[in-house]
């Protein structure tokens, strides 16, 4: 009776054991539709530089970025990264033994719909090579920067955030609140055209709104964004400066990812007079394709919300 009761009782806590084992076992389905699956939640993550920032607004800190040329420094810039093993890369040139010298559990970077690939370069998907690494995750970049956020908030969640901090409730409602002033705004501005670009000694680009989650946002919110002439899922519409006024446009916003460079490059060409917006002095900044956090959104929603607010329909 009493092997029995021995025996019984092995049984109970060797289910319980492989409960708690299975209680363990981490699994993520990204937005390509991919899912990794773990045997525990993975605690070193290493991310690109963009992905980094949406997980560090969640307290979610990861062990190593890796950042190539192209990425703009913004959308990391209000993140302290002290203690985090930073990697620079020429694009599509990150060597796998710069990931393995972190050990990580996971990689996580982003997915671009549009154009079917990753942030970090070609060998960064699912199947490429990195994902000899580790298992890699791509945050779908889609048609909203909100929901971009929102998807970095889940993943966050899965790693063991809680979203519900009252740092992270704080930064969420002072987003909501960006988004209700820009709202009203736009509102009291019918008619108003606004157009995103990028702009250099040669030509403009005018962006492609369905190109661009910030810029769809814009328009859900009740901005007219101008939509180019443009290949379909390209990016940009280009012209050249001498027909720069094709769309007519009350406020231009340009593109900010290289500093000044861009409103240097309108300043100093003659035939950007051309464009209503340029000469009635309604230029902004575009933040273009940056924005990971509800604190840098908020921010860059004040400052287009002011925008719109001082600005007047000039086209006729």
């Amino acid at each position: 009776m009493k092997r029995l009761t021995i025996t019984s009782a092995l049984a109970v806590l060797m289910a319980g054991t492989a409960s708690m084992a299975m209680a363990q076992e981490w699994s993520f389905t990204d937005g390509a539709g991919n899912t990794v699956t773990l045997d525990s939640p993975p605690e070193r993550i290493v991310a690109f530089s963009s992905s980094a920032a949406g997980l560090m607004q969640f307290g979610v800190n990861p062990v190593g970025i890796f950042i190539d040329e192209s990425a703009s420094g913004k959308s990391y810039a209000e993140f302290d990264l002290s203690g985090i093993e930073v990697i620079r890369t020429a694009w599509n040139e990150l060597q796998p033994e710069s990931l393995l010298a972190l050990e990580p559990d996971l990689i996580v970077t982003e997915w671009w719909p549009r154009t079917q690939s990753y942030s970090g370069g070609d060998q960064m998907s699912p199947d490429g090579q990195f994902s000899g690494v580790a298992p890699i995750i791509g945050i779908e970049q889609g048609d909203s920067v909100l929901g971009l956020i929102e998807a970095y908030g889940k993943l966050a969640e899965a790693l063991g955030a809680d979203l519900d901090a009252p740092e992270i409730v704080s930064q969420r409602e002072a987003f909501e609140q960006a988004r209700t002033e820009l709202t009203a705004a736009a509102s009291e501005k019918p008619g108003l055209k606004v157009m995103a670009a990028y702009a250099s000694d040669e030509s403009l680009m005018v962006a492609a709104p369905a190109g661009a989650a910030e810029l769809q946002d814009f328009t859900n919110w009740g901005l007219d964004v101008i939509v180019p002439d443009a290949p379909e899922g390209e990016y940009w519409g280009i012209l050249s400066w001498e027909n720069a006024d094709t769309y007519p446009v009350d406020v231009l916003l340009l593109d900010d990812r290289s500093g000044d460079d861009v409103r240097i490059a309108v300043e100093n060409q003659p035939l950007a007079e051309i464009i209503d917006a340029v000469r009635a002095g309604q230029v902004g900044d575009w933040p273009a394709w940056w924005i990971r956090t509800y604190g840098s959104y908020a921010a860059e929603l004040e400052e287009l919300t002011a925008l719109i607010k001082r600005s007047e329909v000039v086209t006729q």
